[in-house]
């Protein structure tokens, strides 16, 4: 076996290595970050198993959120905006997926998701040491496409 040929196996394996010990890594469109409030937040949830992943990590963040559409089918490109209850912005990202998870101190938040220029906004009550879940539902053409379908 040539060097460079070694060399490039080499490297897979590393990379695929570190792919499999890093639990974020394998989902390739999992954003991870950090708020105002130096508090961390996760957007993802593109395919069966980057959705079921992030429905499994839930659990660790104070705010779960997901944006869909009225027909149930899970939405990416929209926009969060979360404003604690002075009207501060904590948190102000473009999602290119369905779920936000975030990990919110106690308090009041309210909430904008805004998706092709329509906004819907909810507010929240996070309590000490309690989780909540909100969703967003947003009407898109496929949805306004099954209503006038005349095979219903």
């Amino acid at each position: 076996m040539n060097k460079f040929l070694l060399g490039r196996l080499l490297m897979m394996s590393i990379a695929a290595s570190f792919t499999i010990s890093t639990p974020y890594a394998a989902a390739e469109s999992v954003q991870d970050g950090r708020t105002a409030q130096d508090r961390r937040f996760i957007a993802g949830g593109i395919g069966l198993d980057e959705s079921e992943q992030m429905k499994s990590m839930a659990r660790d963040f104070t705010l779960s959120i997901t944006v869909a559409a009225k027909s149930g089918a899970y939405l990416a490109d929209s926009h969060v905006t979360i404003h604690d209850v002075r009207g501060k912005i904590v948190l102000d990202t473009q999602l290119d997926a369905p779920y936000l998870l975030v990990d919110l101190a106690a308090g009041k938040y309210n909430i904008e998701a805004t998706r092709q220029g329509k906004k819907q906004q909810q507010s929240v009550d996070i309590a000490e040491g309690r989780r909540a879940k909100i969703g967003f539902s947003f009407d898109v053409p496929v949805d306004r496409a099954r209503e006038n379908s005349p095979n219903q």
